[in-house]
């Protein structure tokens, strides 16, 4: 695949929302795009006009899938987006959450990023100046004034989740030190799905732009650390 500045970037949940609007970006600025999805045909079709979007798939439920995504392109990589996520119903509670759905939700957004992380390591690893970036939320931080795990009941399973992966990215960071810049990224309130916006949630590619910030702006974010739209959020 020929691409305008020799760079590759792998993608998680790219067959929508904020993963597609990042692949198109990066697309465009030249990079190579492996796009991970569940529904090939469907990105595809997406995909169809884009230049340099490799799309392939794989579930971050199944590792065994990821470490064959990782096998087959088998060479250097030098950004890995952990984007894949699954939501939690706004009026979910502590209390009144299903026990199943919170340990679905668990799984994708935690365990997920974990598989998608040790799958592809080793390829960032072979390349000097590579980065990942965890797609991380304001929900899950303890400072966010206004949707912090402190400031609003609702979606409790997400916000749980969300607090464990930047946890997970704290932990990737120290391990990766001097080797692979590691950067936990919130895109803010997106309008991912029908009628976010009316809630004032931001465009979807300028939520995918806050979370390529790192890349986009080399050498303004500081790895290791929790940021939006480039600035600095408390964990």
């Amino acid at each position: 695949m020929e691409t305008d500045n020799g760079r590759r970037a792998v993608i998680t949940g790219a067959g929508r929302g904020i993963g597609a609007a990042a692949a198109g970006i990066l697309a465009a600025a030249g990079w190579e795009v492996v796009a991970l999805v569940r529904d090939v045909a469907s990105a595809e079709e997406r995909f169809a006009s884009a230049t340099g979007v490799r799309v392939m798939r794989a579930d971050v439920g199944d590792a065994v899938a990821l470490a064959a995504v990782a096998a087959e392109i088998d060479g250097a990589v030098d950004l890995l987006v952990a984007n894949a996520a699954q939501f939690s119903p706004w009026d979910e509670t502590v209390l009144g959450a299903d026990i199943p759905a919170v340990e679905a939700v668990i799984d994708t957004n935690v365990l997920g990023t974990w598989r998608t992380v040790q799958a592809f390591a080793p390829l960032l690893r072979r390349r000097a100046g590579g980065a990942i970036i965890v797609v991380g939320s304001g929900a899950g931080s303890h400072g966010d004034p206004q949707f912090g795990v402190g400031t609003s009941p609702g979606a409790a399973g997400y916000a749980v989740s969300k607090a464990a992966v930047h946890v997970l990215t704290r932990k990737l960071a120290s391990e990766l030190r001097g080797e692979v810049a590691v950067y936990a990224v919130d895109p803010g309130l997106t309008a991912t799905a029908p009628g976010m916006a009316d809630f004032g949630a931001r465009p979807v590619r300028e939520g995918a732009q806050s979370v390529l910030f790192p890349v986009l702006h080399p050498g303004f974010v500081v790895p290791g650390t929790l940021t939006r739209d480039g600035g600095s959020l408390p964990w």
